[in-house]
């Protein structure tokens, strides 16, 4: 690899973590060079909170943060209406630990990210779009400042390490995580943004459960791991978790490949302080509880932080413990646990309050390891990472369920579980290349085209004249060219094949549209309810003459003909197009997702 600084992001739901090793002198796993002095804070820590808050952005909503990630029921992002509100015109921002404990911050941003994602019962970030609207900008350009900045103070921190010379004249190359289990708009969303966010020069993005392994298989050592040895990789973080099955298929280089179509959910360590607020909410009763929220807003923010910084980061089922959690200036309230200025809490309690969250992962797991079952496969390992990876909790109840009380898979919890994804992130970017041989489809990708229309097999409804081969055709008729749960190569595209007719004064750019489906039976026709994946624009001027047909209709109009492919490759952090002719490459496709 040439001389480069290679820096990994692992821009999280709730934190955000950076990382960077110098290609020419490629630390051990465990020496990379992990950022943990952020602006604001006085503490060093392995990532920073995922927040902005703007001087000047005034908000009548709670103080309490766990509270906007509640609904009464399942919805998708943009069902959300927008509605405009009044605010003062934003001023400079802050972000991480620069913001005051008491001021209204920007959350959760990176959901927003993936409009068309499914949300739980238990979320609702109504409140936090209209605070989006408030800001007078959209999450987009918010995710972009944020990442930044972000960007901005890695620069100077290397700095004092390289020297700022060495880091301005260095070529940097970013490598940024996101969801394996995201949707290709909201990768595509996740990489406009580190553009405008100053990583364009070299970008490359690779799925949080894919980072993770590279960190951990390189990691534990020694190990008994062997050529065909399967695991799951489950990366607990704060929002999402996501699982991905592998399968060993060399160990020098590492190479492996997936075995089930990834899975995922919102199970994260930040729906821990919702069931802890809706613990608190119970004790004093509803109205109770506003009253505290609204006159003693800083000491409920105080009994939070001091719960998802030491009770949910520390919770061990096995011990019996009583949690004293500040709640300075609040009455005893003997039914509601408030005494002496703390809100006492028994392991009994804390353990409520973990068990659905844990249910929910477990699902999630169970799911990988029947998917993987029914191909006749054994699961040797669960690997657990993430920022709730680090959990004893969780670790124990999945040793309990799935360890040798349960199921005789071995759980592993390796070293710095938390920055395990942007160890990984830093070192994929080290070596180059694809470690993971081959993905599994997560969804169908097809195209509609036309066949000739059959009154027995086709409806009526997608009857169309073609005015160049002068016959009625069928419309919107599918073709899928991946399935779901298709095993896809890394390294080689899959290739659509097209042909387009043109009249003599038409212009040669086509647009094509991507389809996707995510049932597990895909549809022979679109209709409107079909989702688009994206929209490829192609232009054909490019082409040499030699590749055009001359063709004319039965009444002698001439028109031209071309046969081209567009190649599309799944990768670890999206999808990648071109367009080919004669089996040559020749140029990009320009795909917007939507």
């Amino acid at each position: 690899m040439d001389d480069t600084l290679v820096i990994g992001i692992d821009f999280g739901t709730t934190y955000s973590g950076v990382a960077a090793a110098y290609s020419l002198n490629p630390e051990s796993p465990d020496e990379l060079n992990i950022i943990k002095t952020w602006p604001g804070g006085n503490n060093t820590l392995d990532k920073v909170p995922s927040e902005v808050a703007y001087s000047g952005h005034h908000t009548a909503a709670s103080t309490s943060r766990a509270s906007d990630l509640k609904s009464n029921g399942k919805r998708k992002f943009k069902d959300f209406k927008e509605e405009p509100i009044k605010s003062n015109t934003p001023g400079q921002m802050r972000w991480g630990l620069q913001i005051k404990p008491d001021e209204y911050r920007l959350s959760y941003l990176k959901l927003f990210l993936d409009p068309n994602q499914k949300i739980p019962d238990h979320m609702n970030l109504s409140d936090h779009k209209h605070q989006l609207m408030a800001c007078g900008k959209n999450v987009d350009t918010i995710v972009a400042e944020y990442l930044s900045a972000l960007v901005a103070h890695t620069k100077v921190i290397l700095g004092r390490r390289y020297t700022q010379e060495f880091v301005a004249t260095t070529k940097l190359m970013f490598v940024l995580t996101v969801p394996a289990v995201w949707s290709d708009a909201a990768k595509d969303a996740t990489l406009r943004a580190a553009t405008a966010a100053g990583m364009g020069g070299s970008l490359a993005m690779i799925s949080e459960p894919e980072a993770a392994a590279v960190y951990t298989l390189q990691a534990m050592q020694p190990n008994d791991l062997k050529i065909g040895h399967n695991f799951i990789v489950i990366d607990a973080g704060g929002g999402t978790v996501d699982l991905i099955s592998y399968s060993i298929k060399q160990l020098k280089p590492l190479r492996i490949e997936e075995l089930a179509k990834g899975s995922g959910g919102f199970c994260g360590a930040a729906f821990l302080n919702v069931g802890f607020e809706q613990f608190v909410r119970m004790k004093p009763g509803k109205t109770a509880f506003g009253a505290i929220c609204t006159s003693k807003a800083k000491s409920w923010l105080m009994a939070m932080k001091y719960f998802e910084d030491y009770v949910k980061r520390n919770f061990n089922p096995d011990e019996d413990e009583t949690f004293n959690i500040p709640f300075p200036g609040v009455e005893d309230n003997e039914k509601a646990g408030i005494e002496g200025g703390f809100l006492i809490m028994e392991t009994a309690d804390v353990q409520s309050i973990f068990q659905p969250i844990i249910a929910d992962i477990i699902l999630l797991v169970e799911g990988q390891i029947n998917a993987l079952q029914e191909c006749d496969l054994k699961v040797n390992g669960l690997v657990l990472v993430g920022g709730f990876g680090q959990s004893e909790c969780l670790l124990k109840a999945l040793q309990t369920r799935f360890g040798n009380g349960g199921c005789g898979i071995e759980v592993l919890q390796p070293v710095n579980a938390w920055t395990a994804v942007v160890r990984g992130a830093v070192l994929r970017g080290l070596e180059g290349g694809e470690m993971v041989m081959n993905r599994k489809a997560r969804r169908y990708y097809g195209v509609t085209y036309q066949t000739s229309f059959d009154p027995k097999i086709h409806p009526l409804s997608c009857k169309r004249w073609s005015k160049h081969s002068e016959c009625w055709k069928a419309g919107s008729r599918m073709r899928w060219f991946i399935e779901k749960g298709q095993t896809v190569s890394s390294t080689e595209p899959i290739l659509f094949d097209f042909h387009s007719d043109f009249d003599l004064d038409d212009k040669k750019v086509i647009t094509e549209t991507l389809i996707i489906c995510d049932e597990d039976v895909a549809p022979l026709g679109l209709d409107h309810t079909t989702p688009v994946a994206c929209k490829m624009v192609i232009d054909l001027n490019t082409v040499p003459k030699r590749y055009w047909k001359d063709r004319r209709t039965s009444s002698g109009i001439p028109f031209l003909r071309l046969s081209f492919t567009i190649g599309m490759q799944i990768e670890s952090g999206g999808l990648r197009f071109d367009f080919r002719v004669g089996g040559v490459v020749h140029g990009k496709v320009n795909a917007t997702f939507t």
